[in-house]
């Protein structure tokens, strides 16, 4: 621009001189212009053209510039898929409402099962989805920001009096109300619903972090609740989020110390008065004394990715103990469906076999019926290698899930185990000693051996005894216990069960510590480690 103004201020100075001679002489005056003069006005006004044009450019350019610019700084703070705010979006929202103090509540939301949709029909399909989910929160709350943080989850941030408690929570009915109609979606329709934790006791001061970790807390109480469902933050759940924490620390550190060990139930043939085998199941020796139940356990396991080296730390002790015994025991070994999904769970457990010395020919692998929903093709290879090393796979809690007789001929197994709740009501439920008679019979069809699980009473056993040959364990044959404490009560639960004989029993390890037996047999979350 100042190159411009010069320019001009020399255009006004020649063209003062040299305009007037100009005139007077194109009417006839005699009058002499300066050549160089006018060859210098001349490359003036070319000067002041090119300075112009030049500014054009340079102004058209900072235009683009400064629009670039407010295009990443919408980007920054915007999602892509939907529109909506991102996290930074919604958080710097909720940083200047804190600053003036606001009165403000979150609703954060997850979709339900959003995974089955992307795995169904594709993952077009499941951004349509979600531009849809993005729509219907802001038709529902066109007042308020809406974001979505990441994935299939999604924030609502109310402010005012939409953000007292009672009209956060008529808010987030509403929302949920508006996830009831189906999505169609490229003549797919699709079902969504969502858990929703609402965190409505925001205190001035309060850091972002916390509003967030707050809301999301009271989310996964939602989703723990079996989803479709609103929960609001208490809390008391903060203190069980922090405990779970501390006991996910506790498992890293005791899975490799050896403090997750195998206890060990008794397998007896109702008919012919012989142990069989035993089932491992694992405890807890934690470092404070107490023996802690797989119930405890198992689910933060499978949740964390810790479900494999528990399992397999389990075993390589159970089966370091089982090898000393009669070789005519089998170990029967929970697996977890997430294990089952894992492409070397063949290799893994091979090699345990190799590490101790224990034939795969007395191990037995226990699957629950939800395992063969999960990637049926891979479970099916999974299942097919086990059972060529020479190990057993038998159908764990049969007649709890979904199995059809096109499973069990299409999954090559070796027992099924009826599940304890039918064996526990047979004698006083008609419905419960129809389906143990149907278990049986159908087994008998397949000529597949049978376990029932549950056996309490010697009249259990009786009943049992009349339907037809098969295994059984429970209580009246013993409870899960240590090694050590097995070793010394094999004659007491022998006699317990009505005398049988165990003379073919041979144990010859010896107990390398003591330990205390267990008051009580529960029903385990079904995994290697359980």
């Amino acid at each position: 621009m100042v190159a411009l103004s010069g320019a001009v201020l020399v255009f006004v100075a020649l063209s003062s001189w040299l305009l007037p001679q100009a005139v007077a002489k194109i009417f006839g005056a005699a009058t002499f212009l300066d050549e160089t003069l006018s060859a210098a006005l001349l490359l003036n006004i070319a000067l002041i053209l090119l300075i112009w044009r030049g500014s054009q450019v340079l102004s058209r350019q900072a235009q683009v510039a400064d629009d670039a610019q407010r295009e990443v700084g919408m980007v920054a703070v915007h999602d892509y898929a939907t529109g909506l705010l991102n996290r930074p979006g919604i958080s710097a929202i909720i940083g200047e409402k804190l600053d003036v103090g606001e009165n403000i509540s979150l609703i954060n939301l997850d979709l339900d099962n959003f995974k089955k949709i992307n795995d169904l029909y594709g993952h077009e399909t499941g951004d349509i989805t979600l531009k849809e989910v993005a729509d219907r929160l802001l038709a529902v709350t066109p007042d308020h920001s809406c974001a979505r943080l990441g994935g299939d989850e999604f924030a609502v941030l109310l402010s005012g009096e939409a953000a007292r408690p009672e009209n956060t929570r008529a808010i987030a009915n509403e929302i949920q109300k508006a996830f009831g109609e189906p999505v169609s979606v490229c003549g797919t329709i699709t079902e969504i619903s969502a858990s929703m934790g609402i965190y409505d006791e925001v205190q001035p001061g309060s850091a972002i972090a916390d509003i967030f970790r707050r809301s999301d807390i009271a989310m996964y109480e939602a989703k723990k609740a079996g989803g479709a469902r609103i929960v609001r933050f208490e809390p008391a759940m903060e203190a069980q989020v922090q405990q779970r924490y501390k006991m996910e620390a506790d498992m890293r550190e005791g899975i490799p110390k050896g403090e997750f060990v195998p206890f060990y139930q008794p397998q007896y043939g109702i008919r012919g008065s012989n142990l069989v085998g035993f089932e491992v199941l694992a405890r807890w020796n934690h470092p404070s004394g107490e023996l802690i139940e797989p119930t405890d356990f198992i689910p933060l396991a499978e949740a964390t990715g810790m479900i494999s080296p528990l399992s397999f730390s389990v075993m390589r002790q159970a089966f370091a103990d089982a090898k000393q015994w009669d070789h005519s025991l089998v170990l029967a070994v929970n697996i977890s469906p997430v294990q089952l999904t894992d492409p070397h769970l063949d290799k893994q457990i091979m090699k345990i076999l190799a590490e101790t010395g224990f034939p795969a020919q007395r191990l037995e692998l226990e699957i629950t019926e939800s395992s063969l929903l999960e990637d049926t093709p891979l479970v099916l290879r999974t299942i097919t290698s086990l059972k060529a090393l020479g190990i057993r796979i038998s159908l764990d809690d049969f007649g709890t899930g979904y199995s059809s007789m096109t499973q069990l001929k299409a999954f090559p197994f070796d027992r099924i185990k009826i599940d304890r709740s039918f064996v526990f009501s047979m004698l006083d439920n008609d419905e419960s000693a129809a389906i143990v008679k149907s278990i049986a019979s159908l087994a008998n069809s397949l000529n597949v051996p049978i376990t029932a699980e549950g056996i309490e009473s010697d009249e259990m056993r009786g009943y049992l005894d009349e339907i037809g040959s098969m295994d059984g364990q429970g209580w009246l044959y013993g409870r899960a216990t240590s090694k050590e404490e097995l070793i010394k009560l094999l004659p007491q639960i022998a006699l317990v069960a009505g005398g049988y004989d165990i003379e073919n029993l041979k144990i010859v390890g010896e107990p390398d510590s003591p330990s205390e037996d267990q008051d009580s047999e529960h029903e385990v979350p079904k995994s290697a480690a359980g």
